[in-house]
Protein backbone atom coordinates (compact mmCIF):
# COMPACT_ATOMS: atom_id res chain seq x y z
CA UNK A 1 0.00 0.00 0.00
CA UNK A 2 2.90 2.34 0.75
CA UNK A 3 5.12 1.00 -2.03
CA UNK A 4 4.70 3.92 -4.45
CA UNK A 5 5.12 6.53 -1.74
CA UNK A 6 8.37 4.96 -0.54
CA UNK A 7 9.90 5.23 -4.02
CA UNK A 8 9.74 9.05 -4.07
CA UNK A 9 13.29 10.33 -4.46
CA UNK A 10 13.93 12.42 -1.37
CA UNK A 11 16.97 12.64 0.87
CA UNK A 12 16.72 10.74 4.14
CA UNK A 13 17.11 13.93 6.17
CA UNK A 14 14.34 15.68 4.25
CA UNK A 15 12.02 12.68 4.58
CA UNK A 16 12.69 12.57 8.31
CA UNK A 17 12.04 16.31 8.66
CA UNK A 18 8.74 16.00 6.78
CA UNK A 19 7.68 13.04 8.90
CA UNK A 20 8.51 14.76 12.19
CA UNK A 21 6.67 17.87 11.01
CA UNK A 22 3.59 15.78 10.22
CA UNK A 23 3.76 14.11 13.64
CA UNK A 24 4.10 17.49 15.34
CA UNK A 25 1.20 18.98 13.39
CA UNK A 26 -1.21 16.09 14.03
CA UNK A 27 -0.18 15.67 17.69
CA UNK A 28 -0.94 19.33 18.35
CA UNK A 29 -4.09 19.52 16.24
CA UNK A 30 -5.84 16.43 17.60
CA UNK A 31 -4.98 17.03 21.25
CA UNK A 32 -5.98 20.69 21.23
CA UNK A 33 -9.16 20.18 19.22
CA UNK A 34 -10.63 17.17 21.01
CA UNK A 35 -9.07 18.04 24.38
CA UNK A 36 -11.17 21.23 24.31
CA UNK A 37 -14.49 19.41 23.95
CA UNK A 38 -16.22 18.51 27.19
CA UNK A 39 -15.29 18.39 30.85
CA UNK A 40 -15.03 15.79 33.61
CA UNK A 41 -14.28 18.41 36.28
CA UNK A 42 -12.38 16.35 38.86
CA UNK A 43 -9.93 15.09 36.21
CA UNK A 44 -10.01 17.89 33.65
CA UNK A 45 -9.02 20.62 36.12
CA UNK A 46 -6.92 18.48 38.46
CA UNK A 47 -3.73 20.48 37.82
CA UNK A 48 -5.03 23.92 36.86
CA UNK A 49 -5.37 25.67 40.21
CA UNK A 50 -2.71 23.54 41.89
CA UNK A 51 -0.09 24.50 39.28
CA UNK A 52 -1.09 28.15 39.37
CA UNK A 53 -0.86 28.17 43.17
CA UNK A 54 2.70 26.83 43.06
CA UNK A 55 3.57 30.22 41.59
CA UNK A 56 1.82 31.76 44.61
CA UNK A 57 3.94 29.72 47.04
CA UNK A 58 1.60 26.76 47.73
CA UNK A 59 3.57 23.57 47.13
CA UNK A 60 2.38 19.95 46.88
CA UNK A 61 3.28 17.66 49.81
CA UNK A 62 4.23 20.67 51.94
CA UNK A 63 1.01 22.70 51.66
CA UNK A 64 -1.52 20.22 50.32
CA UNK A 65 -1.84 16.46 50.50
CA UNK A 66 -1.26 14.72 47.17
CA UNK A 67 -0.34 11.17 46.26
CA UNK A 68 0.56 11.60 42.56
CA UNK A 69 1.17 14.12 39.79
CA UNK A 70 4.16 16.01 41.23
CA UNK A 71 5.88 16.29 37.85
CA UNK A 72 2.70 17.54 36.18
CA UNK A 73 2.18 20.18 38.86
CA UNK A 74 5.65 21.69 38.62
CA UNK A 75 5.94 21.55 34.82
CA UNK A 76 2.51 23.16 34.49
CA UNK A 77 3.52 25.82 37.01
CA UNK A 78 6.49 26.71 34.80
CA UNK A 79 4.22 27.03 31.76
CA UNK A 80 1.77 29.19 33.70
CA UNK A 81 4.60 31.32 35.05
CA UNK A 82 5.90 32.25 31.60
CA UNK A 83 2.76 32.14 29.45
CA UNK A 84 -0.12 32.82 31.84
CA UNK A 85 -2.71 30.59 33.52
CA UNK A 86 -5.23 29.90 30.78
CA UNK A 87 -6.79 26.97 28.95
CA UNK A 88 -4.53 26.99 25.90
CA UNK A 89 -1.41 26.85 28.06
CA UNK A 90 -3.02 24.20 30.27
CA UNK A 91 -3.20 21.88 27.25
CA UNK A 92 0.39 22.59 26.23
CA UNK A 93 2.04 20.05 28.55
CA UNK A 94 -0.12 17.10 27.46
CA UNK A 95 0.22 18.14 23.81
CA UNK A 96 4.01 18.20 24.03
CA UNK A 97 4.05 14.72 25.59
CA UNK A 98 1.61 13.50 22.94
CA UNK A 99 4.11 14.58 20.28
CA UNK A 100 7.14 13.20 22.13
CA UNK A 101 5.49 9.83 22.58
CA UNK A 102 4.54 9.58 18.90
CA UNK A 103 8.03 10.79 17.92
CA UNK A 104 9.76 8.14 20.08
CA UNK A 105 7.38 5.55 18.61
CA UNK A 106 8.44 6.62 15.12
CA UNK A 107 12.14 6.34 16.02
CA UNK A 108 11.57 2.97 17.67
CA UNK A 109 9.85 1.47 14.63
CA UNK A 110 12.51 2.90 12.32
CA UNK A 111 15.30 1.48 14.48
CA UNK A 112 13.57 -1.90 14.43
CA UNK A 113 13.76 -1.88 10.63
CA UNK A 114 10.28 -0.77 9.57
CA UNK A 115 10.18 1.52 6.54
CA UNK A 116 9.96 5.28 7.10
CA UNK A 117 6.45 5.67 5.64
CA UNK A 118 5.07 2.69 7.54
CA UNK A 119 6.71 3.95 10.75
CA UNK A 120 5.12 7.35 10.17
CA UNK A 121 1.73 5.76 9.55
CA UNK A 122 1.65 3.82 12.82
CA UNK A 123 3.09 6.77 14.76
CA UNK A 124 0.39 9.08 13.42
CA UNK A 125 -2.21 6.62 14.68
CA UNK A 126 -0.49 6.64 18.08
CA UNK A 127 -0.67 10.46 18.19
CA UNK A 128 -4.44 10.21 17.62
CA UNK A 129 -5.07 7.53 20.25
CA UNK A 130 -2.58 8.53 22.98
CA UNK A 131 -3.20 11.75 24.92
CA UNK A 132 -6.31 13.15 23.11
CA UNK A 133 -8.57 10.72 25.00
CA UNK A 134 -7.97 12.99 27.99
CA UNK A 135 -6.56 16.07 26.32
CA UNK A 136 -5.59 17.71 29.60
CA UNK A 137 -2.62 16.65 31.78
CA UNK A 138 -3.39 13.41 33.61
CA UNK A 139 -1.15 11.23 35.85
CA UNK A 140 -1.95 7.87 34.23
CA UNK A 141 -1.17 9.12 30.73
CA UNK A 142 2.06 10.80 31.80
CA UNK A 143 3.29 7.75 33.72
CA UNK A 144 2.46 5.27 30.95
CA UNK A 145 3.93 7.28 28.07
CA UNK A 146 7.14 8.14 29.92
CA UNK A 147 7.51 4.51 31.03
CA UNK A 148 7.14 3.24 27.46
CA UNK A 149 9.66 5.83 26.27
CA UNK A 150 11.92 4.19 28.86
CA UNK A 151 11.20 0.83 27.20
CA UNK A 152 12.06 2.31 23.78
CA UNK A 153 15.38 3.47 25.24
CA UNK A 154 16.01 0.04 26.79
CA UNK A 155 15.50 -1.74 23.46
CA UNK A 156 17.78 0.79 21.76
CA UNK A 157 20.38 0.39 24.51
CA UNK A 158 20.33 -3.41 24.09
CA UNK A 159 20.95 -2.99 20.36
CA UNK A 160 23.63 -0.27 20.54
CA UNK A 161 24.93 -0.57 24.13
CA UNK A 162 25.79 3.14 24.33
CA UNK A 163 26.62 4.93 27.58
CA UNK A 164 24.35 7.90 26.87
CA UNK A 165 21.26 5.73 26.24
CA UNK A 166 21.71 3.74 29.45
CA UNK A 167 22.31 7.05 31.27
CA UNK A 168 18.95 8.54 30.28
CA UNK A 169 16.82 5.49 31.17
CA UNK A 170 16.71 6.12 34.99
CA UNK A 171 15.94 9.80 34.39
CA UNK A 172 12.91 9.01 32.20
CA UNK A 173 11.68 6.36 34.65
CA UNK A 174 12.07 8.73 37.61
CA UNK A 175 9.99 11.35 35.78
CA UNK A 176 7.37 8.66 35.12
CA UNK A 177 7.35 7.77 38.83
CA UNK A 178 6.89 11.43 39.76
CA UNK A 179 3.84 11.43 37.49
CA UNK A 180 2.28 8.34 39.04
CA UNK A 181 3.69 5.38 40.93
CA UNK A 182 1.89 2.77 38.84
CA UNK A 183 2.64 1.46 36.32
CA UNK A 184 5.99 3.30 36.60
CA UNK A 185 7.21 1.05 39.43
CA UNK A 186 6.40 -2.06 37.37
CA UNK A 187 8.44 -0.72 34.46
CA UNK A 188 11.34 0.20 36.76
CA UNK A 189 11.41 -3.41 37.97
CA UNK A 190 11.14 -4.74 34.40
CA UNK A 191 13.97 -2.55 33.09
CA UNK A 192 16.18 -3.36 36.08
CA UNK A 193 15.58 -7.07 35.46
CA UNK A 194 16.45 -6.69 31.78
CA UNK A 195 19.57 -4.68 32.58
CA UNK A 196 20.84 -7.43 34.89
CA UNK A 197 19.92 -10.13 32.38
CA UNK A 198 21.62 -8.29 29.51
CA UNK A 199 24.80 -7.71 31.51
CA UNK A 200 24.95 -11.44 32.33
CA UNK A 201 24.24 -12.39 28.71
CA UNK A 202 26.97 -10.06 27.38
CA UNK A 203 29.25 -10.64 30.37
CA UNK A 204 29.61 -6.90 30.53
CA UNK A 205 28.79 -5.16 33.80
CA UNK A 206 29.98 -1.73 32.68
CA UNK A 207 26.43 -0.81 31.65
CA UNK A 208 25.63 -0.42 35.36
CA UNK A 209 28.03 2.53 35.52
CA UNK A 210 25.75 4.94 33.58
CA UNK A 211 22.66 3.48 35.28
CA UNK A 212 24.12 4.00 38.77
CA UNK A 213 25.54 7.45 37.99
CA UNK A 214 22.27 8.61 36.48
CA UNK A 215 20.17 7.16 39.32
CA UNK A 216 22.31 8.74 42.04
CA UNK A 217 22.40 12.06 40.21
CA UNK A 218 18.62 12.31 39.69
CA UNK A 219 17.86 11.27 43.28
CA UNK A 220 20.34 13.78 44.72
CA UNK A 221 18.94 16.53 42.50
CA UNK A 222 15.43 15.68 43.65
CA UNK A 223 16.44 15.69 47.34
CA UNK A 224 18.08 19.08 46.77
CA UNK A 225 14.86 20.26 45.08
CA UNK A 226 12.83 19.16 48.11
CA UNK A 227 15.29 20.86 50.46
CA UNK A 228 15.26 24.07 48.38
CA UNK A 229 11.46 24.22 48.54
CA UNK A 230 11.29 23.23 52.22
CA UNK A 231 9.38 20.03 51.46
CA UNK A 232 10.05 17.51 54.21
CA UNK A 233 11.47 14.24 52.87
CA UNK A 234 9.47 12.25 55.42
CA UNK A 235 6.26 13.96 54.23
CA UNK A 236 7.16 13.06 50.63
CA UNK A 237 7.79 9.43 51.55
CA UNK A 238 4.53 9.24 53.52
CA UNK A 239 2.26 10.92 50.97
CA UNK A 240 3.85 9.71 47.75
CA UNK A 241 5.14 6.24 48.60
CA UNK A 242 3.80 4.75 51.85
CA UNK A 243 0.18 5.91 51.62
CA UNK A 244 -0.21 4.83 47.93
CA UNK A 245 1.18 1.42 48.91
CA UNK A 246 -1.81 0.96 51.22
CA UNK A 247 -4.14 1.74 48.28
CA UNK A 248 -2.26 -0.61 45.97
CA UNK A 249 -2.33 -3.50 48.44
CA UNK A 250 -6.10 -3.08 48.91
CA UNK A 251 -6.76 -3.00 45.17
CA UNK A 252 -4.39 -5.86 44.43
CA UNK A 253 -6.23 -7.93 47.03
CA UNK A 254 -9.52 -7.23 45.29
CA UNK A 255 -8.31 -8.43 41.88
CA UNK A 256 -9.60 -11.73 40.63
CA UNK A 257 -8.95 -13.84 37.55
CA UNK A 258 -12.55 -13.61 36.34
CA UNK A 259 -12.61 -9.78 36.22
CA UNK A 260 -9.21 -9.74 34.53
CA UNK A 261 -10.21 -12.23 31.84
CA UNK A 262 -13.58 -10.55 31.38
CA UNK A 263 -11.88 -7.19 30.70
CA UNK A 264 -9.34 -8.86 28.41
CA UNK A 265 -11.88 -10.75 26.29
CA UNK A 266 -14.52 -8.00 26.10
CA UNK A 267 -13.21 -4.46 26.53
CA UNK A 268 -9.64 -5.21 25.37
CA UNK A 269 -10.40 -7.96 22.87
CA UNK A 270 -8.50 -6.37 19.97
CA UNK A 271 -5.45 -5.81 22.14
CA UNK A 272 -5.75 -9.47 23.12
CA UNK A 273 -5.87 -10.56 19.46
CA UNK A 274 -2.71 -8.60 18.63
CA UNK A 275 -0.98 -10.12 21.66
CA UNK A 276 -1.91 -13.62 20.48
CA UNK A 277 -0.47 -12.89 17.02
CA UNK A 278 2.75 -11.59 18.60
CA UNK A 279 3.00 -14.74 20.73
CA UNK A 280 2.63 -16.85 17.57
CA UNK A 281 5.41 -14.85 15.90
CA UNK A 282 7.66 -15.27 18.95
CA UNK A 283 7.07 -19.04 19.09
CA UNK A 284 7.73 -19.31 15.36
CA UNK A 285 10.96 -17.33 15.64
CA UNK A 286 12.09 -19.39 18.63
CA UNK A 287 11.46 -22.64 16.77
CA UNK A 288 13.68 -21.38 13.95
CA UNK A 289 16.55 -19.85 15.92
CA UNK A 290 16.51 -22.03 19.06
CA UNK A 291 18.22 -19.20 20.94
CA UNK A 292 16.50 -18.61 24.23
CA UNK A 293 18.28 -15.39 25.23
CA UNK A 294 18.01 -13.74 21.82
CA UNK A 295 14.23 -14.23 21.90
CA UNK A 296 14.01 -12.68 25.37
CA UNK A 297 15.76 -9.53 24.12
CA UNK A 298 13.54 -9.38 21.03
CA UNK A 299 11.37 -6.25 20.92
CA UNK A 300 8.23 -8.34 20.34
CA UNK A 301 8.88 -10.30 23.53
CA UNK A 302 9.55 -7.12 25.52
CA UNK A 303 6.33 -5.53 24.26
CA UNK A 304 4.44 -8.69 25.10
CA UNK A 305 5.49 -8.10 28.72
CA UNK A 306 4.71 -4.38 28.39
CA UNK A 307 1.20 -5.21 27.18
CA UNK A 308 0.58 -7.58 30.08
CA UNK A 309 1.77 -4.93 32.57
CA UNK A 310 -0.53 -2.31 31.07
CA UNK A 311 -3.52 -4.66 31.06
CA UNK A 312 -2.91 -5.57 34.71
CA UNK A 313 -2.46 -1.90 35.57
CA UNK A 314 -5.66 -1.03 33.72
CA UNK A 315 -7.50 -3.58 35.84
CA UNK A 316 -5.81 -2.24 38.96
CA UNK A 317 -6.65 1.47 38.51
CA UNK A 318 -10.34 0.67 37.93
CA UNK A 319 -10.64 3.50 35.43
CA UNK A 320 -11.69 3.92 31.81
CA UNK A 321 -9.49 2.01 29.37
CA UNK A 322 -6.70 4.24 28.07
CA UNK A 323 -4.30 1.74 26.48
CA UNK A 324 -5.73 1.44 22.96
CA UNK A 325 -2.76 3.47 21.70
CA UNK A 326 -0.89 0.14 22.08
CA UNK A 327 -2.65 -1.24 19.00
CA UNK A 328 -0.68 0.74 16.36
CA UNK A 329 2.61 -0.11 18.12
CA UNK A 330 1.82 -3.82 18.37
CA UNK A 331 0.46 -3.95 14.82
CA UNK A 332 3.61 -2.16 13.63
CA UNK A 333 5.72 -4.88 15.26
CA UNK A 334 3.54 -7.57 13.66
CA UNK A 335 3.97 -5.84 10.29
CA UNK A 336 7.73 -5.79 10.81
CA UNK A 337 7.97 -9.54 11.50
CA UNK A 338 6.09 -10.73 8.42
CA UNK A 339 8.48 -12.95 6.47
CA UNK A 340 9.81 -11.19 3.37
CA UNK A 341 9.62 -14.45 1.46
CA UNK A 342 5.97 -15.03 2.32
CA UNK A 343 3.97 -15.43 -0.91
CA UNK A 344 1.07 -13.19 0.12
CA UNK A 345 3.16 -10.73 2.13
CA UNK A 346 1.95 -7.58 0.35
CA UNK A 347 -1.72 -8.56 0.60
CA UNK A 348 -1.29 -9.43 4.28
CA UNK A 349 0.40 -6.09 4.99
CA UNK A 350 -2.42 -4.26 3.20
CA UNK A 351 -4.92 -6.18 5.35
CA UNK A 352 -2.99 -5.24 8.51
CA UNK A 353 -2.94 -1.58 7.50
CA UNK A 354 -6.69 -1.57 6.79
CA UNK A 355 -7.38 -3.25 10.16
CA UNK A 356 -5.21 -0.71 12.00
CA UNK A 357 -7.08 2.14 10.29
CA UNK A 358 -10.48 0.69 11.17
CA UNK A 359 -9.49 0.04 14.79
CA UNK A 360 -8.03 3.53 15.13
CA UNK A 361 -11.22 5.06 13.71
CA UNK A 362 -13.27 2.99 16.16
CA UNK A 363 -11.35 4.13 19.26
CA UNK A 364 -10.83 7.65 17.95
CA UNK A 365 -14.58 8.05 17.65
CA UNK A 366 -15.29 6.49 21.05
CA UNK A 367 -12.65 8.29 23.09
CA UNK A 368 -11.87 11.49 21.16
CA UNK A 369 -15.11 12.35 19.39
CA UNK A 370 -17.56 10.89 21.90
CA UNK A 371 -15.30 11.70 24.92
CA UNK A 372 -15.84 8.40 26.72
CA UNK A 373 -13.07 9.07 29.25
CA UNK A 374 -15.05 12.13 30.38
CA UNK A 375 -18.21 10.02 30.76
CA UNK A 376 -19.78 11.90 27.82
CA UNK A 377 -20.30 8.92 25.53
CA UNK A 378 -23.74 9.06 23.96
CA UNK A 379 -24.45 12.58 25.25
CA UNK A 380 -25.55 15.11 22.62
CA UNK A 381 -22.78 17.68 22.06
CA UNK A 382 -24.52 20.19 19.84
CA UNK A 383 -25.26 22.59 22.72
CA UNK A 384 -21.68 23.34 23.71
CA UNK A 385 -21.07 26.47 25.77
CA UNK A 386 -18.15 28.84 25.35
CA UNK A 387 -16.34 28.47 28.69
CA UNK A 388 -15.14 32.07 28.50
CA UNK A 389 -18.67 32.87 29.71
CA UNK A 390 -17.81 31.03 32.93
CA UNK A 391 -14.18 32.00 33.42
CA UNK A 392 -11.88 34.28 31.46
CA UNK A 393 -9.13 31.67 31.95
CA UNK A 394 -11.05 29.00 30.01
CA UNK A 395 -11.31 30.67 26.60
CA UNK A 396 -11.12 27.93 23.95
CA UNK A 397 -12.85 25.23 26.02
CA UNK A 398 -16.28 24.05 24.85
CA UNK A 399 -18.26 23.31 28.01
CA UNK A 400 -20.41 20.26 28.52
CA UNK A 401 -20.39 17.87 31.49
CA UNK A 402 -22.36 14.80 32.41
CA UNK A 403 -23.82 16.96 35.20
CA UNK A 404 -25.04 19.68 32.83
CA UNK A 405 -26.44 17.06 30.46
CA UNK A 406 -28.32 14.96 33.02
CA UNK A 407 -28.71 16.78 36.35
CA UNK A 408 -28.19 20.53 36.37
CA UNK A 409 -29.24 22.06 33.04
CA UNK A 410 -28.07 25.59 33.96
CA UNK A 411 -24.72 24.48 35.40
CA UNK A 412 -22.70 27.12 33.51
CA UNK A 413 -24.98 29.95 34.70
CA UNK A 414 -24.78 28.71 38.29
CA UNK A 415 -20.99 28.47 38.09
CA UNK A 416 -20.71 32.04 36.84
CA UNK A 417 -23.10 33.16 39.60
CA UNK A 418 -21.04 31.26 42.19
CA UNK A 419 -17.78 32.78 40.92
CA UNK A 420 -19.21 36.29 41.16
CA UNK A 421 -20.36 35.58 44.73
CA UNK A 422 -16.99 34.11 45.74
CA UNK A 423 -15.07 37.07 44.37
CA UNK A 424 -16.61 39.35 47.00
CA UNK A 425 -16.86 36.78 49.82
CA UNK A 426 -13.51 34.99 49.61
CA UNK A 427 -11.87 36.55 52.69
CA UNK A 428 -10.77 34.02 55.36
CA UNK A 429 -12.28 31.22 53.28
CA UNK A 430 -11.38 27.91 51.78
CA UNK A 431 -13.02 26.63 48.59
CA UNK A 432 -13.26 22.92 47.88
CA UNK A 433 -14.47 21.99 44.43
CA UNK A 434 -13.95 19.68 41.48
CA UNK A 435 -14.00 22.84 39.33
CA UNK A 436 -10.38 23.66 40.11
CA UNK A 437 -10.12 26.71 37.89
CA UNK A 438 -12.27 28.84 40.18
CA UNK A 439 -9.48 29.70 42.61
CA UNK A 440 -7.43 31.15 39.76
CA UNK A 441 -10.43 33.00 38.36
CA UNK A 442 -11.23 34.77 41.64
CA UNK A 443 -7.53 35.20 42.51
CA UNK A 444 -7.99 33.45 45.84
CA UNK A 445 -5.28 33.47 48.51
CA UNK A 446 -5.53 29.88 49.76
CA UNK A 447 -5.33 26.44 48.20
CA UNK A 448 -7.17 23.58 49.98
CA UNK A 449 -5.13 21.14 52.11
CA UNK A 450 -6.03 18.40 49.63
CA UNK A 451 -5.97 18.27 45.82
CA UNK A 452 -8.99 15.95 45.52
CA UNK A 453 -11.90 15.39 47.88
CA UNK A 454 -13.07 11.95 46.82
CA UNK A 455 -14.59 9.33 49.10
CA UNK A 456 -12.90 6.20 47.72
CA UNK A 457 -9.75 6.29 49.85
CA UNK A 458 -7.49 7.19 46.90
CA UNK A 459 -7.16 10.94 47.50
CA UNK A 460 -6.49 10.77 51.23
CA UNK A 461 -6.40 8.16 54.05
CA UNK A 462 -9.87 7.18 55.21
CA UNK A 463 -10.71 6.00 58.69
CA UNK A 464 -9.01 2.64 59.22
CA UNK A 465 -5.99 3.59 57.16
CA UNK A 466 -2.84 3.83 59.28
CA UNK A 467 -2.15 7.34 57.98
CA UNK A 468 -5.64 8.66 58.74
CA UNK A 469 -4.76 10.46 61.98
CA UNK A 470 -1.71 12.02 60.35
CA UNK A 471 -3.93 13.30 57.53
CA UNK A 472 -6.47 14.77 59.95
CA UNK A 473 -3.75 16.70 61.77
CA UNK A 474 -2.25 17.85 58.46
CA UNK A 475 -5.63 19.17 57.26
CA UNK A 476 -6.49 20.93 60.52
CA UNK A 477 -3.02 22.47 60.77
CA UNK A 478 -3.42 24.09 57.36
CA UNK A 479 -6.84 25.51 58.22
CA UNK A 480 -5.64 26.85 61.56
CA UNK A 481 -2.44 28.35 60.13
CA UNK A 482 -4.38 30.19 57.40
CA UNK A 483 -7.06 31.31 59.90
CA UNK A 484 -9.88 29.84 57.85
CA UNK A 485 -13.33 30.84 59.15
CA UNK A 486 -15.55 29.41 56.44
CA UNK A 487 -15.44 26.74 53.76
CA UNK A 488 -17.31 27.01 50.47
CA UNK A 489 -18.20 23.80 48.64
CA UNK A 490 -19.49 23.37 45.10
CA UNK A 491 -21.59 20.46 43.89
CA UNK A 492 -21.00 17.53 44.05
CA UNK A 493 -18.87 18.29 47.11
CA UNK A 494 -20.58 19.23 50.36
CA UNK A 495 -20.14 19.12 54.13
CA UNK A 496 -19.71 15.33 54.05
CA UNK A 497 -16.37 15.77 52.30
CA UNK A 498 -14.75 17.41 55.32
CA UNK A 499 -16.98 17.11 58.43
CA UNK A 500 -15.22 13.88 59.40
CA UNK A 501 -12.09 16.02 59.73
CA UNK A 502 -13.56 18.89 61.75
CA UNK A 503 -16.66 17.35 63.29
CA UNK A 504 -20.27 18.13 62.37
CA UNK A 505 -20.86 19.97 65.64
CA UNK A 506 -18.56 22.87 64.67
CA UNK A 507 -19.98 23.48 61.18
CA UNK A 508 -22.96 25.64 60.23
CA UNK A 509 -24.10 25.26 56.60
CA UNK A 510 -25.96 27.85 54.51
CA UNK A 511 -27.12 27.23 50.95
CA UNK A 512 -26.09 30.06 48.56
CA UNK A 513 -27.51 28.61 45.35
CA UNK A 514 -28.23 25.24 43.79
CA UNK A 515 -24.54 24.25 43.63
CA UNK A 516 -22.81 26.49 46.19
CA UNK A 517 -22.86 26.08 49.98
CA UNK A 518 -21.19 28.10 52.72
CA UNK A 519 -19.96 26.24 55.84
CA UNK A 520 -19.01 28.44 58.77
CA UNK A 521 -16.61 26.74 61.16
CA UNK A 522 -16.17 27.52 64.85
CA UNK A 523 -14.33 25.88 67.80
CA UNK A 524 -12.83 23.25 65.45
CA UNK A 525 -9.18 23.51 66.45
CA UNK A 526 -8.99 22.87 70.17
CA UNK A 527 -7.13 19.58 69.72
CA UNK A 528 -4.61 20.91 67.19
CA UNK A 529 -1.19 21.44 68.79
Amino acid sequence: MFKNINTISLSKDLVRLIHISLLLFLSILVNYYFGSIGVWPIDTFAFFDSANFINKGFLPIRDYWTSNGLLIDFVQAIFFKFFGANWMIYLLQSTILNFLFSYFTYNFLRNEGLGPTSSLFYSLLVSILAYPSSGTPFPDHHAIFLSIIGIFLLINAIKKDKFIIWFFIPIILFLAFLSKQTPSAFFIILILFYSILFSIYKKNYNLFIPLIISSILIILLFIYFLFLNQINIQDFVTQYILFPLTIGSERAGSLDLYSFLNKLFTELKFVFVTIVIIIIQIVREFSQKKKYFSIIFNSNFIFLIVSIILILNQNLIKNQNIIFFLLPILIGLIHLKIDKNYKFREKLINLIIICSILLSIKYHYRFNVDRKLLELEGIEKTQLIDSANISSNLRGLKWITVTSANKIKNEAILLKESIDFLKINKKDSLIISDYQFILSEIDHSHYPPNRWHTEDGVSYPLEGNKFHELYLKFYKDKLKRNKIKKIFSLYPLDQNNFDFILGKECIKTTKINKILNKHEIFNCFENVQ
